[in-house]
């Protein structure tokens, strides 16, 4: 398979095209709550800062889907939790049932015995059977994904794409550029049509201005056939623009200006997609955005990771957002 790895010629672990993982039991007694009952009885022994704390944890796990532990606290840093904090919770959490850890590897690395060499990387946090009960029982309507979505022959491919989207998602609320953002937006004229992956709104409306941004996000996958995927999904965006005159949004007013950005981990990625389907060809913006250029973790870098066509279309330009 061929890869595209990037500038320091490494390949990103949530774009491995060898990547896999598995579910893994705590080492400690494991008391998993297998019930919406069970899940009740266990947190109504929880004292109330406790159970705060915990509820938000559940919840923040269930909206990000899937999200690193190094992910997740960042996420409770902006509710004053602190890291260490937020990782005793998630051990008891696991320990319960409540949430479920994943271990990840590269099939093609072994250690003497033949066997996988697990990664050391803050490792996906997902809901278990006790935190999915819970959180359907509280938020009545939402979406959780199943705990069992996993164990299917996705699973991997499924963790390395939204542990990528999570710290798009991640490291725009840190740098408060995005003000929503929403799995699997309905669009179109009908709710059978294949949805985006992601909606990302950037900015904000005042009563002095309004600098809303709306960004339709599809991933690129090296392990997939992604300029095929991304082909059918460019002109299934050309189709809906060409009826509407604008691509529809369920809950985005039609004068919004919506763009469609490509996730790619590589700038490599990026422009042989470029190469191979012309990006400006379309009636509407498509960029991309980068993950080596704003996944070292300094805020606000994400400003500068996204690059559109050139003015010539020649190349994808590098350009700052001025927000």
């Amino acid at each position: 398979m061929k890869t595209f790895p990037r500038e320091d010629g490494t390949l990103s672990l949530w774009d491995h095209p060898s990547f896999s993982s598995y579910k893994t039991t705590p080492k400690t007694t494991h008391r998993p709550t297998t019930s919406l009952m069970d899940s009740i009885s266990a947190t109504s022994r929880w004292n109330q800062n406790v159970y705060q704390d915990r509820l938000t944890i559940l919840k923040v796990i269930g909206d990000a889907i899937c999200a690193n532990e190094n992910q997740l606290r960042r996420y409770m840093a902006l509710a004053g939790l602190s890291a260490s904090a937020t990782s005793e919770h998630i051990r008891y959490l696991r320990d319960r049932g409540f949430v479920d850890r994943h271990k990840c590897y590269i099939a093609d690395y072994l250690d003497d015995k033949g066997d996988p060499i697990s990664l050391k990387n803050p490792a996906p946090i997902t809901l278990g059977i006790g935190g999915w009960y819970l959180m359907n029982h509280y938020y009545s309507g939402h979406f959780f994904a199943k705990p069992d979505m996993w164990f299917q022959q996705s699973g991997s491919t499924a963790i390395q794409r939204y542990v990528a989207l999570n710290e798009i998602r991640c490291a725009g609320v840190e740098s408060k550029l995005i003000s929503n953002w929403r799995w699997y937006p309905v669009v179109g004229s009908s709710t059978h049509e294949k949805k985006p992956f992601a909606l990302m709104q950037l900015g904000s409306v005042t009563d002095e201005y309004d600098d809303r941004s709306y960004m339709l996000i599809e991933r690129a996958q090296m392990s997939q056939r992604f300029i095929d995927f991304l082909r059918t999904r460019l002109e299934d965006y050309r189709r809906m623009f060409n009826e509407f005159g604008y691509i529809k949004v369920a809950g985005v007013d039609k004068e919004a200006h919506v763009r469609v950005v490509i996730s790619v981990s590589s700038y490599q990625v990026a422009k042989v997609l470029h190469d191979n389907l012309g990006l400006h060809k379309y009636p509407f913006d498509v960029w991309v955005l980068v993950d080596e250029w704003f996944d070292s973790g300094e805020n606000g870098a994400i400003l500068t990771a996204f690059a559109r066509p050139s003015a010539d279309n020649s190349q994808l330009q590098r350009i700052r957002l001025n927000m």
